[in-house]
């Protein structure tokens, strides 16, 4: 088990394949679980050709799950706060990926990437699980 620290600007989503696949060339694993420890980030897998894809991803969400809800009980942390939640909750906090020659056997335009839903930068905890 590892964990991997990645600091985010802010809402949105950054490619960690990289990383990941940086700590998968130091080992001998067939499959790679990453879980995030935090309740307003998470995983997903996408496209990672085009960067309008990102950004339709994001518009997407702002339209579906809107910061500022008037019914959110939940806002300690702003108007972003419940919203946040949703959308990790909707997106998922973890990913069991296989691996092939210690790489992430993603497809050809695959990426995997850490989203921020918070407005607001932070160091995101991802503890990574090789088997």
């Amino acid at each position: 088990m590892t964990a991997l620290v990645v600091k985010t600007k802010g809402r949105g989503a950054i490619e960690i394949t990289q990383q990941v696949n940086a700590v998968l060339a130091q080992q001998d694993a067939k499959l790679c679980h990453l879980f995030v420890a935090h309740t307003s980030a998470s995983l997903m897998i996408t496209g990672n050709e085009d960067p309008d894809l990102l950004l339709d991803m994001e518009d997407f969400l702002q339209t579906s799950v809107v910061d500022a809800n008037p019914n959110y009980r939940h806002n300690g942390e702003g108007d972003f706060d419940m919203s946040g939640h949703i959308r990790s909750v909707l997106t998922g906090e973890s990913k069991s990926i296989p691996v092939i020659d210690n790489k992430l056997a993603l497809g050809k335009f695959q990426g995997l990437f850490l989203y921020e839903h918070r407005a607001k930068g932070s160091n995101r905890k991802l503890v990574v699980t090789l088997l």
